[in-house]
């Protein structure tokens, strides 16, 4: 009963901070135990109350879920980003050798052109200079 009284009373509103929902169930608690000390109606009061203390777990539920949610597209996100990655990675490497396989078989067929060639003038040199004469 001394607590109620050292307690200022809700019609002193200058000093009350209500800037927060823990702040206004606070002071409604407090209006709730003013009204049930003067034996005034208080069933506005606790439906209010619970309206309050509903919506504040209400906002903490919603927080943890859309962190949930926003953690969840993230970890997607770059999931994707990698099997993009990995997917751009074994593209280069298959360009690229197919690219070395292109220039090899290339390089081969000329060095094997270039042994014919020589092969050949070889034995035609030869053969063209005794038909000549």
């Amino acid at each position: 009963m001394n607590e109620l009284k050292e307690i200022k009373l809700w019609d002193d509103w200058d000093d009350i901070n209500l800037s927060t929902p823990e702040r206004r169930i606070e002071r409604l608690e407090i209006l709730l135990c003013q009204k049930v000390h003067k034996g005034e109606d208080i069933s506005e009061c606790l439906q209010v109350l619970e309206y309050l203390k509903n919506r504040t777990t209400q906002q903490k539920l919603e927080s943890v879920f859309f962190r949930r949610v926003q953690s969840q597209v993230t970890f997607n996100s770059w999931q994707i980003i990698g099997q993009a990655t990995l997917i751009s990675l074994v593209a280069i490497s298959c360009c690229f050798a197919m690219y070395k396989i292109a220039t090899s078989s290339i390089s081969n067929n000329s060095s094997s052109e270039l042994f014919l060639g020589k092969e050949l003038s070889k034995n035609t040199l030869p053969y063209s200079k005794k038909h000549h004469r």
